[in-house]
This record gives structure tokens, sequence and C-alpha cells, in this order.
């Protein structure tokens, strides 16, 4: 029986305390108490009622513990399946469309894409720095979701995806993909600028994780 703010917090911290995302726990207790005190407040002050047949008036209207924190798992927890897999697709989504915008800018002639490829080769700089944030980005949301215990799940999820541009790499150095078809890219100081971002990924992915650690406390 909810009879006082302390009892409906209670009740709620209990019921969340299994969520995988600890900032998104205390914002939502900080919120449901703020919003009790307001609702006592004028319930008491304006309505004169009691302490405890004031919570029942805000129980009915803010939902019981159980119903709150219900939506509040369904919104906001984090499986670390769910966070492998969406980096993984991101990643191979980066590659599909990178392979799709190769083979098209090759093999047929449309306007738009040339223009895509010309002006995306105007700025590897850019798109390696990118690239090289999406990685450190990986780090640093495994590493504030799931502090130090995901650091088993941030080696797995590199590694799965990183096999696209493995994969990619091999179809070049096999000439399943002419390196022709990557024209103006591929100079000297292109691939050793790429060697050496492929072998940061790891360490700069690792930096973000223990930077995700320190804001997950």
């Amino acid at each position: 029986m909810i009879q006082s703010k302390e009892d409906y917090l209670y009740a709620l911290a209990n019921q969340i305390r299994n969520s995988s995302s600890p900032h998104s726990k205390k914002d939502l207790i900080h919120e449901i108490d703020m919003h009790i005190t307001e609702m006592l407040f004028d319930l008491k002050e304006f309505d004169g009622l009691d302490e405890a047949t004031a919570m029942e008036k805000v129980v009915d209207r803010l939902g019981t513990p159980e119903q709150v924190a219900k939506e509040f798992l369904e919104e906001t927890d984090v499986t670390p399946t769910k966070m492998q897999w969406m980096f993984i697709s991101i990643n191979l989504l980066f590659f599909i469309g990178g392979i799709a915008l190769t083979v098209t800018y090759n093999l047929l002639p449309v306007t738009i894409i040339d223009e895509l490829w010309l002006g995306l080769t105007s700025i590897t700089t850019l798109i390696i720095i990118l690239y090289m944030f999406f990685w450190v980005l990986l780090g640093y949301e495994i590493g504030k979701e799931f502090g130090l215990g995901g650091k088993a799940l941030l080696f797995k999820t590199f590694y799965i995806a990183l096999l696209p541009n493995l994969i990619l790499m091999s179809l070049v150095v096999f000439q399943i993909m002419p390196s022709s078809w990557f024209d103006p890219l591929l100079t000297p100081s292109f691939i050793a600028v790429c060697i050496l971002c492929t072998a940061f990924l790891y360490p700069i992915s690792y930096a973000g994780f223990r930077w995700g650690t320190i804001r997950s406390v």
C-alpha cells in the first residue's frame, strides 16, 4: 500500500533496479519525485487532503510504480544484443552502401552517381575522421550503458563489425573488385593512412569505452 512519496519512490526504484541504463534510472526517479512533490502540495494545500489520501490521488494520476516502471523499461532498456547488432548493422550499411556506390559508378553511366563519387573522393580526410568517430562512439555507448562489465561486449562487437572492412580489403587485394575501380583513391599514401587508421580502430574504441564508463558512474 503506497501511503507516502517515499513509499512510491522506493517501490519504483525496486522495480527498475535491473535496468541497464543508470542515468535514465536516476532521471526517472528525480522526475517522479518532483511530480509527486508538486501534486502533494496542491492536493494538501488546496484540496485539504491528508498525506495518505493525497497519495491515492497521486497514484491514480501517475499510475502505480509497477506501471511506470514497465513503460520506462520498454522505452529505455538496452540489451547487450541490441547494442551489439545496432553497431554491426550500421557498419554493414556503410559497407553495402560503399560497394553499391563503387559498382554503380564503374558500371552504369548515372550522372548523379558520378557527381556523388567525385564529391566523396574530394573529402576523403573528412570521411576518415567521421568514420573514426563512429568507432569512438561504439566504445563510448557500450561503456556508458554497461560500465566496465561491457568490455567483453566491446571486444566481440568490434571484431564482428570489422569483418566488412576485412572483406572489402580482400576483394581488392585478390582483384575480385579491380583496384582501378577505386581511382583516384588508391594511392600509396591513402593506403598507408587506411592501414594506420585500421590499426588504431580498437585503441580509439577502447578509449571511447573508458570515457563511457566514467560517464556511467
